[in-house]
């Protein structure tokens, strides 16, 4: 069985597409993120994973780590990236109405929680949950969770 070569050299500036997560081998919590996706780090080596998957050591200056990451998870940092503002388990709010067969099932403003994202597309899409649908959005009808404002008060 002969073994695939690397794909990335020792110094290349690589992309994570994926977010990150320790899988138990690291200090910290299982399932804690490591890495979000879009941040840039640097080869240090490559090896392998039960022969046939390889791992890369990648440093991330920014934070100062050090993470074993697949290929699968790594572009070349050159590559365009469309970064995505929201991440699994976000909140976000509609920009606008949402209809399933001519019914209204949401409103502008109404808040939603973010399932997944999908960047298959040219644009970023969201999944998202409302009630017992789940709807896949282009970025474009989702923003920020804006803080509820205060009551403005009659000081005399």
């Amino acid at each position: 069985m002969s073994q695939q070569r690397p794909l990335f050299d020792y110094g290349d500036e690589v992309r994570v597409i994926k977010n990150i997560r320790n899988d138990g081998t690291l200090q910290g919590g299982r399932g804690q993120l490591l890495v979000r996706r879009g941040t840039t780090g640097f080869i240090r080596q490559a090896g392998y994973f039960q022969q046939d998957q390889i791992v890369y050591q990648v440093h991330f200056l920014d934070s100062n780590q050090l993470v074993g990451c697949r290929e699968s998870e790594l572009a070349t940092a050159s590559e365009d990236w469309i970064y995505n503002e929201f991440e699994y388990g976000d909140k976000a709010q509609l920009t606008l109405a949402l209809s399933v067969a001519g019914e209204r099932i949401a409103n502008r403003g109404d808040t939603v929680s973010v399932l997944a994202v999908d960047r298959s597309k040219q644009q970023i899409h969201y999944r998202i949950q409302l009630i017992e649908h789940d709807i896949d959005v282009p970025a474009r009808a989702l923003t920020a969770v804006s803080p509820p404002s205060l009551p403005e008060s009659n000081n005399a």
